[in-house]
């Protein structure tokens, strides 16, 4: 049998492929032969290639590695393991200088393109496209909404291409909304073209539990009434700039929702997945493929998380997906915790919904996403203030939010709060800020894991950038 250094050069690369970093790096290092890979554009390509199936690295999801020279290669590696190790300290530092700058007025965070400086506002009843590293907007008209925004979609992504769903409302009486789809076109992480396509929606009456849906074809408004079974389910296909005509179909769930309840769908390759979570468990019902291009949308399967049982009080908060459940997560849930022993024990739960890929064949019918594992909780003392204070990362590992104490005395805390696939365990780190900021005065944040920043805007519309590596 030949000795790993008598392999020939390609072999060796293959082995690389199933290696997760940091152990490419330890074989390089094991003896000056094996250095030797360590100078192929081929070694650090195939490092990156297996990294970013498992999160995101500092360049576009889609990103042509063939294109980058050995220095930037390298420097992409280097990269991702300082961010990595980081942010698994008990309290992760800003490594480079805050960037602050003042906005026209206080804005909200919408949504970050992915591996680019391009972020997505709303400001003043209008939605803009931002570049964070510049700290200015880019050279588009606003996207005049007028409304508030109040659901935002999973991306849809093709190489240079990004594209979002976003529902406006108006407090008109009645009320009015809007369902928008906005398409960013990029190029070396700046944004080349912002557009968008929009169509009015009905607003029903009662209280009610909306999720928006993006796939490269099709956009789509789940709704479901409160003590009802029954979701209407309203898609739209889109084909360049031809809008068709929405369909209405029924998806009935395995039980009435309850304000106790979280409910978010979110697509995969075209297929839905709308989940219903109750602080006990999470139920995921699948909607195939081939049944949506049917115009239905009856349940192909349904499938069940266990979450950790909490002996406290709970009430649901907010849920957040991520950029593609590709990584591993599907969802995230959020609730306030509390006992009613002691008022002082205040906590917010995060809870991790884990999935794998099936790696079936693309049929159309099986689900190309399982759900074999329990959720994974994560307690943080004290309470999120409102919805602009949280946000989910695109791998979906990692959340970050602003934390207000139960007990005023104490501080507020910039949390992050980590999901680690390899363990199926969280954790919670504590970020650094410099004293020119006032956490109590932020007002809404992001985190880009592909580049380690950390994005926040205060209510008198200042705009700061931080940077963990």
């Amino acid at each position: 049998m030949p000795l790993l250094f008598e392999l020939p050069t390609d072999i060796l690369l293959e082995i690389v492929k199933v290696l997760e970093l940091p152990d490419p790096l330890s074989l390089v290092i094991t003896c000056s032969f094996l250095y030797r890979l360590s100078n192929e554009r081929s070694f650090w390509i195939s490092v990156l290639e297996t990294t970013r199936r498992r999160a995101p690295i500092a360049c576009s999801g889609y990103a042509d590695l063939s294109q980058y020279d050995l220095e930037a290669l390298k420097g992409l590696v280097v990269s991702w393991m300082k961010l990595q190790s980081n942010w698994d300290q008990p309290s992760p530092q800003i490594i480079q200088p805050v960037v602050s700058a003042r906005l026209p007025e206080p804005a909200q965070f919408i949504f970050l393109v992915q591996g680019t400086d391009i972020l997505v506002l709303t400001m003043g009843g209008n939605v803009l496209c931002w570049d964070a590293r510049l700290a200015a907007p880019f050279s588009f008209p606003a996207i005049e909404t007028g409304g508030r925004i109040t659901r935002v979609s999973g991306p849809s992504e093709s190489p240079g291409t990004c594209s979002l769903a976003i529902l406006a409302e108006k407090a008109t009486n009645p009320p009015t909304a809007h369902r928008y789809v906005i398409t960013i076109q990029h190029h070396n992480g700046k944004a080349t073209s912002f557009t968008s396509q929009s169509w009015s929606m009905f607003i029903p009456h009662g209280r009610y539990f909306e999720s928006l849906v993006l796939t490269e074809d099709m956009v789509a408004t789940i709704v479901a009434m409160q003590n009802r079974e029954d979701c209407i389910v309203t898609a739209g296909a889109i084909n360049g700039d031809t809008r068709a005509v929405d369909s209405t179909s029924i998806l009935k769930l395995h039980r009435p929702v309850s304000t106790q309840d979280l409910t978010v769908t979110f697509a995969y390759r075209g297929h839905l997945y709308a989940l219903l979570e109750d602080s006990v468990s999470v139920s995921i019902h699948h909607i195939s493929r081939k049944t949506l291009q049917s115009g239905h949308c009856e349940q192909t399967r349904l499938y069940s998380c266990p979450i950790p049982r909490s002996h406290m009080n709970s009430a649901p908060f907010c849920y957040m997906i991520p950029s593609s459940p590709s990584y591993g997560i599907g969802a995230v849930f959020t609730r306030l915790v509390w006992d009613d022993d002691d008022g002082n024990s205040i906590f917010t739960s995060f809870t991790f919904m884990p999935n794998t890929l099936t790696h079936e064949p693309d049929d159309g019918v099986s689900s190309p996403l399982a759900f074999d594992s329990p959720c994974v909780t994560e307690h943080v003392r004290g309470e999120l203030a409102h919805l602009g204070l949280v946000w989910l990362d695109h791998s979906g590992f990692n959340v970050i939010a602003a934390i207000r104490p139960a007990n005023f005395t104490e501080r507020w805390a910039l949390v992050l709060v980590r999901y680690h696939p390899e363990t199926s365990s969280s954790s919670v780190h504590s970020l650094s800020l410099p004293e020119t900021i006032d956490i109590t005065e932020i007002d809404s944040l992001c985190i880009d894991d592909a580049a380690g920043a950390v994005y926040l805007v205060d209510r008198a519309g200042i705009f700061s950038t931080l940077r963990y590596v």
